[in-house]
């Protein structure tokens, strides 16, 4: 028995040494076309401007842990793919398997490749990306020397300094105002200890100042306790807006942790939170892809090696289009809140990974 042991994980050792190039270069491409379309967005923003080429290379670098976390799953598809298609057509795993390893036995080094790159990715999504974006934000500022007091955003949320949250349904850019806002204060410990809201806000030199409004105090439950309102009240805002501009990023830009504590403060005052969870899952099941591609790569690329060298890579472009095939109706129905968050997320890894466990199971 230790000499079985011995051997496999030698085994294991071949099978990495092979997977790890096709894997590397799976990745790197499409990393490499993920930038390459941020540097195509960034040369229509900024034609006609004369532009340091350092800036824009910073600014692509800043992109590139986003791409990553997109990136892992291909390259962990393309590399299971064309390693046990490789092993196939040398009769490589036709050898193992009559040595007495069962087809799940080779192909553990692949699901623990895939487990590690879900870990990989999930971890560069939740701690680098969000700093990444804040950067790439920056950046992207003094590429284009613009620094509007208010642009035309709909709907928008932010914190500032003192960690308030705020809620502007329109900021326009042609009367520079805020219109129904609406502000979240908590005490150090996250709880709500009182609530804002006003008609509009007005920027008289760099104080802006809240018109038509109300404040409203709770207690420790959560309950209101008294309420004042107020014609005019300036407030400290101009920096939180100018901080929004530069690190406004989507949902998947945010960590769990962030898009949790937005939900939650939208839930307390009865705002509808779904399309938030809908991301929150997305921020988990995007990295879950790299195990899941893993699972039905290995049987897929076994099963078909008969084709000829180049069909691990058939398979993984045509399992890439169909997966983001999935994924894309799952978020479309589930932002529509057609679907429940969980399921619209997680769609696409169930399916695939479901048709991996029954096509792992056929080739034991």
């Amino acid at each position: 028995m230790p000499g079985h042991f011995t051997v496999m994980r030698l085994v294991d050792r071949y099978i990495l040494r092979h997977l790890i190039l096709p894997f590397t270069i799976g990745v790197l491409i499409f990393v490499v076309i993920l930038v390459g379309d941020e540097a195509r967005k960034l040369g229509a923003a900024v034609l006609g401007l004369r532009v340091p080429p350092q800036l824009i290379a910073l600014y692509l670098l800043y992109c590139t842990p986003q791409a990553l976390v997109w990136s892992l799953p291909v390259g962990t598809l393309v590399g299971v793919a064309m390693t046990a298609t490789a092993l196939a057509r040398n009769g490589e795993t036709v050898a193992m398997r009559a040595g007495g390893a069962s087809f799940l036995r080779v192909c553990v080094i692949f699901l623990v490749v895939g487990l590690v790159g879900s870990g990989i990715a999930f971890g560069v999504s939740e701690w680098v990306v969000p700093s990444s974006t804040e950067a790439a934000r920056r950046v992207f500022e003094q590429i284009t020397h613009t620094q509007p007091v208010v642009r035309e955003e709909y709907n928008q949320f932010f914190r500032d300094e003192a960690g308030r949250i705020f809620y502007v349904r329109h900021m326009s850019a042609d009367t520079n105002q805020l219109s129904e806002i609406m502000i979240w204060q908590e005490d150090s410990t996250g709880r709500l200890v009182s609530i804002t809201v006003a008609r509009r806000a007005i920027l008289q030199g760099r104080i802006w100042v809240l018109e038509e409004g109300w404040t409203v105090y709770l207690d420790g439950e959560g309950e209101p306790i008294r309420q004042e309102q107020f014609a005019r009240q300036p407030i400290r805002l101009h920096q939180a807006i100018q901080k929004y501009y530069a690190d406004k990023r989507t949902p998947l830009e945010m960590t769990t942790s962030e898009l949790d504590e937005l939900a939650r403060a939208l839930e307390r005052t009865g705002r509808p939170t779904h399309q938030l969870r809908v991301y929150w899952h997305f921020k988990y099941a995007i990295p879950g892809a790299c195990l899941v591609f893993a699972l039905i790569a290995a049987p897929l690329g076994d099963r078909y090696a008969y084709l000829g060298s180049f069909a691990g890579i058939v398979i993984a472009i045509i399992l890439v289009f169909l997966y983001n095939g999935v994924r894309s109706w799952g978020l479309a129905f589930g932002l529509a809140g057609t679907l429940p968050p969980g399921l619209a997320a997680w769609a696409q890894n169930i399916i695939f990974g479901a048709v991996g466990l029954y096509l792992m199971g056929k080739r034991r």
